[in-house]
C-alpha cells in the first residue's frame, strides 16, 4: 500500500501552482472545456491507477474500455469493480470523473478569488467499492486550502468511517464568508488506497449571497437624438447607458424600437423597416417622417440593462425627425 505524506503533497502542489494567478470565479465549473482551469495532480506517479476524464451526457463506460486519461496524457483501459457507469451532466453537457484502478491519491484543484458573502455550489456522486471509508486509506474530500502553503484551511466535504458507500449525483453547497476577500484554493481530493473508488464532478460555481436588488439607470442618451433632413436613408445611431448595480456590473443592450408613426404612411416614401437593432448599444433609425399635419417622427429607444444575478431594469431615450426647421 502507498501513502501520500503530508509533506510530500505540500512540496508538490506548491511547485505545482507556483506563480498561477487566482481567478475571479470559478473557471470551467462544468467542464465543457475538458479540464481547462483546473490542474490535475496524481500521487505516487503510475499512469492508469486512475483516470480524470470527461464524458458527455449519455456516455457509458464499461468494463475494458479505452479513456483518455487527461493528467497523464494517455489512454487507460478502465478496470473498475464500479463499471458500467452511465454519465449524466447537470450543467451543460459534459462532467468530470475519476475512474480508479488502483492505488492513487489524486487531485483536481484551482486558486479563486473570494467575493464578499460567497457560496460554493457542486455536484458530486460516488461509489466506494471498499468495504468502508477512512480519513488516511479511503475518502473523498472538497477543500479549501491556503493558496501558498497549500494548508488545508476547511473541509467543506468529506467522507468519514459509517459514511453511506455510494451517492447518487447530488448538490452539495458551502458558505464561504469566512474566506471572503482572501484568495484560496479550492481542492477535490479523492484518495483510493483499497480497491476501487469512482466518482463524478459537475458544476462548480461560485454564487453571492448578496441582495441583488435591479441595477439603477441614471440616464439613456442617443446620438445624434435629432436627424435631418428627412432623406429617407437609415442612420446610424449609438446609445450610451449610465448604469450601476449591486451585483454586476450591469451589462445594457437595445431591446426594442417603436415610432409614433406608421411605417408606410403618407409622404413617407413607402419604406419598411424604418428602423434595426446592430449591436448591444448600436441601432440604424430611418431619416423620415409622415403628414404634414404631424409635428415630426420620435422613435423611441428602450434600453435594458442586466446584473450578474439576472435582475433587469429599462429606460426609453428619443430620437426625433422634425417635421420641417421651424421652431
Amino acid at each position: 500500500m502507498t501513502r501520500l505524506t503530508r509533506e510530500a503533497l505540500l512540496v508538490a502542489a506548491v511547485m505545482l501552482l507556483a506563480g498561477t494567478p487566482a481567478r475571479a470565479q470559478i473557471t470551467n465549473g462544468s467542464f465543457e472545456s475538458d479540464y481547462a482551469g483546473w490542474m490535475l495532480f496524481e500521487f505516487p506517479p503510475n499512469p492508469c491507477a486512475g483516470t480524470w476524464g470527461i464524458a458527455t451526457t449519455g456516455l457509458t463506460i464499461s468494463p475494458g474500455d479505452s479513456v483518455f486519461d487527461f493528467s497523464d496524457g494517455v489512454n487507460c483501459v478502465q478496470t473498475s469493480d464500479g463499471l458500467p457507469i452511465t454519465f449524466t451532466a447537470t450543467d451543460g453537457n459534459k462532467l468530470a470523473f475519476q475512474l480508479q484502478n488502483g492505488p492513487q491519491l489524486h487531485r483536481m484543484f484551482q486558486d479563486i478569488a473570494v467575493g464578499a458573502s460567497s457560496t460554493l455550489h457542486w455536484d458530486m456522486q460516488y461509489r466506494n467499492s471498499a468495504g468502508d471509508f477512512d480519513p488516511v486509506d479511503q475518502y473523498l474530500a472538497v477543500r479549501i486550502r491556503d493558496s501558498l502553503s497549500d494548508a488545508i484551511l476547511q473541509d467543506l466535504f468529506i467522507t468519514n468511517p459509517g459514511d453511506a458507500r455510494s451517492i447518487p449525483m447530488t448538490h452539495f453547497s458551502a458558505d464561504l464568508a469566512a474566506f471572503a476577500g482572501m484568495t484560496v484554493r479550492l481542492s477535490v481530493d479523492l484518495q483510493a488506497n483499497i480497491r476501487t473508488f469512482d466518482a463524478q464532478f459537475d458544476n462548480f460555481k461560485l454564487v453571492s449571497n448578496r441582495v441583488c436588488t435591479p441595477p439603477s439607470i441614471a440616464s439613456v442618451t442617443a446620438t445624434p437624438s435629432v436627424i435631418w433632413p428627412p432623406n429617407h436613408e437609415m442612420v446610424p445611431v449609438t446609445v450610451s447607458a449610465d448604469a450601476s448595480a449591486v451585483c454586476g456590473p450591469p451589462a445594457c443592450r437595445i431591446v426594442a424600437i417603436t415610432s409614433n408613426e406608421p411605417s408606410n404612411g403618407v409622404g413617407d416614401g413607402n419604406t419598411n423597416p424604418d428602423s434595426a437593432i446592430l449591436a448591444d448599444l448600436a441601432a440604424l433609425v430611418r431619416a423620415e417622417r409622415s403628414g404634414r399635419f404631424f409635428r415630426g417622427r420620435t422613435y423611441t429607444i428602450t434600453v435594458e440593462c442586466t446584473d450578474t444575478a439576472g435582475n433587469a431594469t429599462r429606460k426609453d431615450t428619443q430620437v426625433f425627425v422634425p417635421h420641417d426647421q421651424r421652431r
